[in-house]
């Protein structure tokens, strides 16, 4: 199968038994928890199976938990969703690989022009937009910060004019505490729904803690405030839980100052041109939008002249080997994870990137150590699925089947890995494998989707017979005067029409041995999804001789 020649750098994730919300249109994708090396189930499992949730801490009073924890009248929430509305937008872009439209919600604060949304909102979308509540789409957005380890992503968006938000202050609220969620679930616009603070709640060991609330998150909710009374922010809505009733979570508010500070050092580091003054958590980060965006020379520049000053910095390190990476200089690669060796030898992120390293130099035996290695340390959800991608395909190189069928499936839950078409087809190799031939045909063709019918990756799965567009269902061998020939009837089983369609037939003797062969094109040239065609094969060599012929597509033209 094709190898890809370049890698992705996938975003941290923390939730335990959680789906993010990232978009309306696409289905919630559940998440295993960060540094774990489970591979998902095809379903998730019944709630019992689940460990259950920590016990509640109680949360502490303060300035933010005063709130009075009555329901606000009707009045009161109608003036309060009038009042913060206009500082309230929704967030869409295209998923890059799937083409799907992405909704999300962001909220303005400190700035007129600045947008705090999560960081999930963002994964994967190419170019976003922020449409505002008086239907204005705004299409000038730079990302400032995407931190996918507290889930929080800050926006600038030029021609936005939108009153900020204020921050409560102070611990998350007590429970009880009244708030309301303002947000666009599943693309319905500006939606408030109410509730209260239930618990605060740490879901990882050394995760981040979280507030959860009843007010209703839904897809398209993600990114929006959650607010007290008052109209202050209290916690960014994030996360629901997917076997609960309406059991909900948000980022404090507290976490939203360093986010924002760390947003506007790395604008600021932008418009002066001068990194050296950037902390190097925010030169990473800057590092990997000009690489990501494609801008390799500017990237490589920026992470040399950080690593001048940080030399140790694992985070630009990682982003430097990435860098090589993307350059194709795999030797340079070698030479940043030897640093990081130095310096953390057992950092997981480090032994993905090696685990792919060894995977695309062919020695997948070390590949497959540092990538459970790997899987056993701190990744986050995308990373897991790297790391599962490069087991996936060494074990099928093995004819571990099952095994890597199992991986496989877990690097797929990856929306930047589900984009290409490689781990497509070797999904679609292993179940062939298995004799799911109708589930390997579904599979092959979502792999040339998403390489938009890519020659390499159509020659590839052709060689293995897949997918199966052309069925022949009748074939008889007859004598017609001096020839032997073979006639029988294909259909096109869909999606595509195709054209000259091209067959060969095979004649083996008692022993096995290929005696008379033959080619023939179908009649008609063309055929649309569910029509036959007719094919007649004139069988040269010793067809006399053949005890079995056998027919089977080569070629045709989509």
């Amino acid at each position: 199968m094709p190898r890809r020649t370049t890698r992705t750098t996938f975003p941290a994730a923390f939730a335990t038994v959680l789906v993010l919300l990232p978009a309306a249109a696409a289905p919630a994708v559940a998440s295993t928890p960060a540094g774990k090396a489970e591979v998902p189930a095809a379903k998730p499992a019944a709630p019992a199976a689940k460990p259950a949730l920590p016990a509640a801490k109680p949360a502490a009073a303060g300035p933010a938990s005063t709130a009075t924890a009555a329901a606000p009248a009707a009045d009161g929430l109608q003036a309060l969703s009038q009042r913060v509305r206009a500082s309230v937008v929704e967030i869409l872009g295209t998923v890059d690989g799937t083409g799907d439209t992405s909704y999300g919600t962001g909220f303005v604060v400190r700035e007129s022009s600045l947008v705090v949304t999560n960081a999930h909102v963002l994964r994967g979308v190419k170019a976003p937009m922020v449409r505002t509540w008086e239907g204005a789409l705004l299409a000038s957005v730079e990302v400032l910060l995407q931190d996918d380890a507290v889930d929080l992503g800050v926006l600038r968006v030029k021609g936005l004019r939108a009153e900020p938000l204020p921050l409560a202050e102070g611990p998350i609220p007590a429970v009880g505490t009244r708030v309301v969620a303002v947000g666009h679930p599943r693309g319905y616009e500006f939606t408030v729904s109410d509730g209260i603070v239930s618990a605060s709640r740490t879901l990882d060991d050394g995760g981040p803690e979280l507030i959860q609330t009843t007010a209703p998150i839904s897809p398209g909710s993600s990114g929006g405030p959650l607010l007290d009374v008052a109209g202050r922010v209290v916690g960014v809505c994030s996360l629901t839980l997917t076997e609960g009733q309406n059991i909900n979570f948000a980022v404090p508010a507290a976490r939203l100052g360093p986010a924002l500070q760390r947003a506007l050092e790395v604008e600021r580091g932008l418009a002066k041109g001068d990194p050296d003054k950037m902390p190097p958590e925010a030169l990473a980060l800057v590092v990997r939008k000009h690489r990501e965006a494609g801008d390799l020379a500017r990237a490589s520049d920026l992470v040399q002249r950080a690593l001048g000053t940080h030399p140790k910095n694992l985070g630009l390190l990682l982003e430097a080997a990435e860098v090589a990476w993307s350059r194709g200089n795999y030797s340079e690669v070698e030479g940043y994870l030897a640093r990081i060796g130095a310096v953390r030898p057992d950092w997981a992120p480090a032994r993905q990137v090696r685990a792919a390293l060894h995977a695309q130099n062919g020695r997948c035996k070390d590949a497959q150590v540092e990538a459970r290695a790997a899987l056993a340390g701190a990744l986050g959800a995308d990373q897991q699925a790297e790391a599962h991608a490069v087991l996936a395909e060494c074990l099928g190189k093995d004819g571990k089947v099952d095994e890597a069928l199992l991986h496989v499936d877990a690097a797929l839950t990856s929306e930047k890995i589900a984009a290409l078409p490689d781990y497509h087809a070797l999904r679609a190799f292993l179940l062939q494998a298995r004799g799911k031939l109708d589930e390997a045909d579904r599979e092959a063709l979502t792999a040339l989707e998403r390489s938009s019918w890519d020659p390499l990756v159509v020659a590839a799965l052709r060689e293995r017979g897949l997918p199966r567009l052309v069925e022949v269902e009748s074939k008889k061998v007859v004598k017609d005067g001096a020839d032997t020939v073979v006639r029988g009837v294909v259909r096109n089983r869909g999606p595509v029409p195709l054209n000259d369609v091209t067959l060969t037939a095979e004649g083996r003797d008692d022993s096995g041995l290929v005696v008379a062969t033959g080619t023939a094109k179908i009649s008609p040239a063309k055929l649309v999804p569910g029509q036959t065609g007719a094919f007649r094969i004139v069988l040269e060599g010793s067809p006399a001789d053949a005890s079995d012929v056998a027919v089977r597509v080569v070629d045709y033209r989509e």
